[in-house]
């Protein structure tokens, strides 16, 4: 899929759902806190009804790593030409890190109901 800059675009979510913006994480965020403290219950911890699994990620077209260690989700919000925001969370840190990740990064995707 083509990267585009709309913000809250469907891309590769199913019809009535979109890939979240900024605020649509600060949003999830919040309710934690603030991301400081958020990755705890979001992860694979069951609480949150989130369950981020650890699955890795791609950086740069190289091999996958992190795997069991950390993940990534890409927010539509975009950083300059050649990036976009995206959220890690990993097995050891209670908050979700903000990363300007280069676009051609292999990360996860949330889709978010309309």
């Amino acid at each position: 899929m083509q990267y585009d800059v709309t913000q809250g675009l469907q891309g590769l979510c199913p019809p009535g759902w979109h890939i979240p913006t900024e605020a649509d994480w600060n949003t999830l965020f919040a309710n934690y806190i603030s991301n400081a403290f958020a990755a705890s219950p979001l992860k694979y911890s069951g609480f949150s009804g989130f369950n981020a699994l650890l699955s890795g990620a791609k950086h740069m077209n190289k091999t996958w790593d992190y795997q069991g260690f950390a993940t990534f989700f890409w927010s539509s919000t975009s950083h300059g030409a050649t990036k976009a925001w995206a959220h890690g969370m990993n097995d050891t840190d209670p908050s979700v890190s903000l990363y300007p990740a280069f676009r051609s990064n292999a990360f996860s995707v949330r889709c978010l109901k309309d």
